[in-house]
């Protein structure tokens, strides 16, 4: 790998999902970066980039259907591109239907497909152009259940350092079965196996953090084999995804609710999962739900 070429980082997606959020995180961490850019200009780009900044960081760029017809070429382009010796992430930023349409209504606003054809069918048109790059994707992260912040803080958390291995980062993820599995999660577990805290006297209001919560579920053989063996699992698979060009592992720990039992799980994941330098990322996404 040649080092004096600056990593690639195509950010793409659907309209309205987070793109823009992203690209402000690259912005942050000292990329260059270009919004909506042609694929058959990425090159040229490239190329004046770097001529006209020496030890360029990174480079940045938000590529998707707006640029119309021109977009059309963009599966061509990034294969050549990856043919290159140049360090390329494409990251896809991806939404359900239903919270992309309510984003939209919120903002008064209509996806670049849809001045004649309404949301709904405009959404469903862009998801079918992108369908090809988003197979390429080297990151898919889903932000149907994410604040801008929580996307803020996931981007950076993967890019805030500069060597490949401390770039790769587990994201944990506990979620409560009735709220839905998280969209972009790489493995799901269920921890409904384990004795449930929310009928024992005490313990219902509290959750995973609470140090009661998480001992009472612990003292379980079911939570200390199912935890086991996660991990082991875990251990299996983090050194293989770098070699995939896959930096972001995320795993998701089900519940009922998302309250005491996958909280508990994730929290002993994460510090179980720590060593050899690895990054981990927390996210409780429906331990605050009632």
């Amino acid at each position: 790998m040649d080092e004096a070429k600056a990593r690639l980082v195509i950010v793409t997606g659907m309209s309205g999902a987070g793109k823009s959020t992203a690209l402000r995180c690259f912005e942050d961490l000292g990329f260059f970066c270009l919004d909506n850019i042609p694929p058959r200009l990425i090159e040229m780009l490239l190329l004046l980039s770097e001529q006209a900044q020496a030890g360029l960081k990174g480079i940045a760029i938000v590529c998707d259907v707006r640029s119309g017809t021109m977009f059309d070429d963009v599966s061509d382009v990034v294969e050549k591109l990856s043919a290159d010796d140049r360090p390329l992430d494409i990251i896809y930023i991806d939404c359900d239907d239903d919270v992309l349409v309510n984003r939209f209504k919120e903002a008064r606003r209509v996806p670049p497909l849809g001045a004649e054809s309404g949301i709904e069918k405009a959404i469903a048109m862009e998801r079918q152009k992108l369908d090809a790059l988003k197979q390429l994707a080297t990151v898919t992260i889903d932000t149907s259940s994410l604040s801008p912040s929580q996307l803020r803080n996931r981007v950076l958390a993967m890019y805030s350092e500069d060597s490949e291995g401390k770039r790769f980062i587990v994201t944990l993820i506990s979620f409560g079965f009735k709220y839905g599995v998280p969209p972009d999660a790489d493995f799901v577990f269920d921890t409904r196996i384990i004795p449930n805290p929310f009928y024992v006297a005490g313990l219902r209001n509290l959750t995973g953090n609470d140090k009661p919560v998480y001992e009472y579920v612990m003292q379980h053989d079911q939570a200390v084999q199912l935890a086991s063996q996660i991990k082991d699992m875990m251990e299996h698979v983090i050194p293989r995804y770098p070699d995939v060009h896959k930096y972001n592992l995320v795993v998701a720990i089900g519940c009922t609710g998302g309250k005491h039992r996958s909280v508990s799980i994730v929290n002993h994941l994460a510090e179980n999962l720590k060593g050899e330098g690895r990054r981990i990322s927390i996210q409780h996404r429906d331990m605050e739900k009632l």
